[in-house]
């Protein structure tokens, strides 16, 4: 395995830095702000640096270009600036754009906001098995990364890796030693299966190695990747997204159901969930826009393909936008379209998303991470029920039910001036929370057996293992900051670790159902309990004073039409009619 083991020559070992003889490897060691990250330089590599997708260094400020500068592996090693906004300095000259400018060992480079070094790897060159930790220290590392990268704009990317066929474990290990830079973190998911924590948004290079290396030894491996921004910003949507493209990969030998949370084949057992799928399909029958609300992983997506199949429109398109993956300006693109030339790199003509569902119906998931000047074009679109491509004099008209979802609240957002409150009036025809999962304890049982049984059937197990009573405890008694998403990964884990017919605590994490929750003193004084007979009140007379308008009646107690409807359920207080 000839690729694994090439080395990197020292280019102090010869003059003027010409890459030869020393045969000592090297790295460039990236600061950004208060974050460290390390990438091997290989001969003849070409490392991109700058904001795009494709950068092997991505790194998502502002002051970096999309495409800012490229270091060269050599021999000899070089630096070359693209054309960047914000220059690149070498020794503290600023480099002439396009002109390719040896490095040498020791070099601190600045290109934008970021500081690299060129320095010798001092880890060790022979391949070895490299230390796999376990799931639950993964986990806590990829919390740690996801909290970081909030901060520090640093984009990092988690991979899936599912083993078919016959090979070594230490093989394995070897391999992923040989191609991983010293500061990823590589894991045990289960039997055959791995999961490596690694920097930078663009994996698809690492995985044409790893699958080209491991096929080589008859080791067919099944790779899914999810990049922290694009593909999620918590721990669990980036497990799920990974997961399901493993999933994907495999339906051609191991059929399976939708990657989705279960909506139909479950036994809803809880009685909010009941007449919340009982709205749902009162809901569908309509063309109104609905404004799906619940906390990440609680299953929105489906409630929305819910909503579209149940529908007049089920037989017409059903597009998915996760607004929250673009910049400002790929989502414009992204969602309207673009004609040719609109801007550079448009070499043709593009239909938008919300074009390409005329007819259908479009979700527009985390619609509060939406730009407000995105915001006001997607108002038009919902006032005019036409569209304009990105470039285009002509609008185009479309028939389009939305549906958004957010885990924000939308209100308080309008409040900050976040929102535009005109785009929530027209997305929120009708608005459905999701409870979370923690509240929903009642369905846990049937919604495990559901995960146990597919992930079962994924993975070849026949009889599928039975979920024990003092594992059931355990899972009902635990919170689920992660929802659906978070069970159904646990409970994949766990088929596959279990060792016969059974799922017992031994199979799930304990120390993470176990753990117990930091108890953070409150920030503010605890309230005094309210006057409920006073506050009755003054909504009733609230009310008669606008004559039965509850929104005025609402805004002249200063709180949201949601919070005088509950205050009416809570008071029994019946809902008046406007005039009445």
């Amino acid at each position: 395995m000839n690729e694994p083991q090439a080395t990197l020559h020292d280019p102090d070992d010869t003059d003027a830095g010409s890459g030869g003889g020393g045969g000592k490897p090297l790295r460039l060691l990236v600061f950004s702000g208060e974050t460290l990250t390390t990438h091997p330089l290989l001969p003849g590599s070409h490392l991109l640096i700058g904001r795009a997708a494709d950068c092997q260094i991505q790194v998502d400020v502002p002051a970096l270009s999309r495409k800012h500068a490229e270091i060269r592996g050599g021999p000899p090693m070089t630096i070359e600036d693209l054309g960047s906004a914000n220059g690149t300095r070498l020794r503290g000259d600023k480099l002439a754009e396009g002109v390719r400018t040896r490095l040498r060992l020791g070099d601190a480079i600045e290109v934008g906001p970021l500081t690299i070094v060129v320095q010798r790897d001092k880890s060790q060159v022979d391949v070895r098995p490299r230390r796999l930790w376990t799931h639950g220290y993964f986990e806590g590392r990829l919390e740690e990364e996801c909290a970081r990268a909030e901060t520090s704009g640093v984009v990092f990317t988690v991979l899936r890796l599912k083993l078919q066929g016959t090979s070594s474990p230490q093989f394995v290990q070897e391999t992923l030693a040989a191609l991983l830079a010293p500061t990823d973190v590589v894991a045990s998911y289960g039997p055959g299966e791995y999961e490596v924590l690694m920097s930078g948004g663009n994996p698809a290079p690492l995985m044409e190695r790893l699958s080209a290396a491991l096929n080589q030894r008859q080791a067919h491996v099944l790779i899914g990747a999810a990049t922290f921004g694009k593909d999620g910003r918590d721990p669990d949507a980036l497990f799920y997204e990974a997961n399901r493209q493993v999933e994907r990969a495999s339906a051609s030998t191991t059929p399976r159901a939708s990657g989705a949370m279960p909506v139909k084949g479950v036994v809803v057992d809880d009685p909010q969930m009941r007449a919340l799928h009982a709205l749902v399909k009162k809901v569908a029958a309509g063309d109104i826009s609905v404004l799906l609300l619940g906390e990440t992983g609680v299953g929105k997506e489906v409630f929305a393909e819910a909503i579209h199949s149940s529908s007049p429109r089920a037989g017409k398109p059903f597009q998915k936008f996760n607004c929250a993956s673009f910049t400002e300006t790929l989502l414009e693109s992204e969602l309207f379209g673009h004609e040719k030339g609109a801007f550079t790199g448009a070499v043709k003509a593009k239909v938008g998303l919300i074009e390409s569902a005329n007819g259908g119906s479009v979700l527009l998931d985390e619609v509060g991470e939406m730009p407000l000047s995105t915001q006001v074009k997607l108002l038009r679109v919902l006032e005019a029920k036409e569209v304009m491509r990105v470039g285009d004099v002509k609008a185009r008209p479309i028939d389009v039910r939305f549906i958004a979802a957010t885990h924000r609240d939308l209100e308080a957002q309008v409040a900050k001036g976040n929102f535009r409150q005109d785009l929530f009036f027209r997305l929120n025809g009708i608005s459905l929370v999701i409870p979370p999962l923690r509240e929903r304890t009642a369905e846990l049982e049937s919604l495990a057996r559901h995960f146990i049984g597919r992930a079962a059937k994924q993975f070849g197990k026949s009889p599928e293992p039975t979920l024990t009573p003092e594992a059931l405890a355990l899972l009902q008694g635990y919170g689920w900051p992660g929802n659906l998403r978070e069970l159904r990964n646990m409970l994949e884990r766990a088929v596959l670790l279990a060792s016969d017919r059974f799922i017992g605590p031994d199979d799930l994490p304990l120390d993470k159902l176990t753990a117990t929750p930091l108890i953070r003193p409150p920030s503010e004084p605890p309230s005094v309990a309210p006057d409920v007979e006073g506050e009755r009140a003054r909504v009733i007379a609230a009310l008669d004073q606008h004559g039965g308008n509850q929104t005025l009646a609402a805004r002249a107690l200063g709180i949201s039409r949601r919070t005088m409807l509950n205050r009416l359920d809570a008071y029994a207080i019946p809902r008046p009619r406007k005039g009445k």
